[in-house]
């Protein structure tokens, strides 16, 4: 029996018609689970990676820098004064365009406020002050936005070098200055998530990356200070609770440490950290006329 053939010719104006049905079908469909099946992740991912989008579009916060610090071995009223820092700045957004200030965002340090004096460098010169131990969340902080690839606007070092703190990467802060302060350069809010917990300051930046990456050079010693002789210092009697010597001497000493931000265009913006510390001399007190 022969088998007829079909003239797809005179019929290819209805295929075209059918297929034609068939595309806007299977887009309907395409478009309505996209409207509803909206991507997720349960954890943010590195800030050197772009930023997860909903189905509006709208870009999702990921992790752009985070360090931690630890501050154990601290008396009770110090570690009191950081855990309290950490509450006041925690959950702070910086908007886009914005300058953050670690000293507007503290507020009153005070012992009105519930802060104590603690051990901290004030004018150069080892002493008491209220707030003591601050420092370690604006050292921490620094880290963090250095490690975020944002802009540092003011940054001051220690007056003298810290053990606990990385070389050339301290950031210290007094009532009413110094300060530390950066600019939040991207399109979106940056949140600042701190917590002090077993006796760890871990600072978070939160945002919408933009695929930036950012660096930071080993401090490389510029100059070094030898520490002046003990100086002794004769006293009629010494005060309660006052140690025969105080300080432990140190060297001083220049750092320089380089900070290079690499971004998906491929130009590169570098800020030049400089620290200078200073040499500490120990002091004795003698009893005696």
């Amino acid at each position: 029996m022969k088998i007829p053939r079909i003239n797809y010719r005179k019929y290819k104006h209805v295929i075209v018609i059918i297929f034609l049905c068939i595309f806007v079908l299977v887009l309907l469909v395409y478009r309505t689970f996209r409207t509803t099946v909206v991507p997720h992740f349960d954890e943010p991912i590195g800030g050197s990676q772009v930023a997860a989008v909903t189905g509006a579009d709208k870009p999702v916060d990921v992790l752009l820098g985070k360090a931690q610090l630890s501050y154990a071995g601290g008396t009770e009223g110090r570690n009191k004064n950081i855990e309290l820092g950490i509450e006041r700045i925690n959950g702070t957004e910086v908007a886009p365009g914005a300058e953050f200030s670690f000293a507007k965002a503290l507020g009153e340090v005070s012992e009105e406020a519930g802060f104590s004096k603690e051990k901290m460098f004030l004018n150069g010169e080892v002493t008491k002050g209220v707030g003591g131990g601050l420092c370690q969340i604006s050292s921490t902080l620094f880290q963090s936005v250095l490690r975020a690839g944002l802009p540092v606007t003011e940054r001051y070092n220690h007056s003298y070098s810290v053990s606990y703190y990385d070389v050339g990467l301290d950031a210290t802060y007094s009532n009413p200055g110094p300060d530390l302060k950066f600019v939040n350069d991207t399109k979106y809010p940056v949140t600042i998530k701190g917590t002090a917990a077993d006796s760890l300051v871990t600072l978070e930046l939160y945002g919408v990356s933009d695929g930036r990456i950012a660096s930071t050079s080993e401090a490389e010693i510029l100059r070094v200070v030898d520490f002046p002789p003990t100086r002794t210092v004769k006293v009629g009697a010494l005060e309660k609770d006052q140690a025969e010597c105080i300080n432990r001497p140190q060297i001083g000493y220049t750092a320089k440490v380089i900070h290079n931000v690499i971004f998906p265009d491929g130009h590169i913006k570098e800020q030049i950290f400089t620290s200078v510390y200073k040499p500490l001399q120990r002091v004795c007190f003698v009893v005696g006329n």
